[in-house]
């Protein structure tokens, strides 16, 4: 039986030892789907590349993301390689 595929706010060990089971078991129930994970990664990209369109320093976006200025760099970088080509 899984469980209502949603994203978890608690790390998997620790529902595991919580819980009295597996890592893997742990995953397995409370994965989120593939569908909302990529959902979910396009709108960050995106979200990253309009901030610095809108003429943010990167480490602003950085902030504003709750991210590395690297991470959101590559996000940006993701989204013209990937995403704005299907638009």
């Amino acid at each position: 039986m899984k469980i209502k595929n949603q994203k978890r706010n608690t790390k998997a060990k620790d529902l595991a030892f919580e819980y009295g089971v597996s890592i893997a078991t742990v995953k397995k129930y409370y994965s989120q789907d593939r569908e909302d994970y990529e959902q979910e990664a396009a709108a960050r990209r995106k979200q990253a590349f309009e901030l610095r369109q809108k003429g943010l320093a990167w480490k602003d976006v950085a902030d504003s993301m709750n991210a590395t200025i690297d991470a959101v760099k590559s996000l940006a970088k993701r989204y013209k390689q990937q995403d704005k080509n299907q638009i």
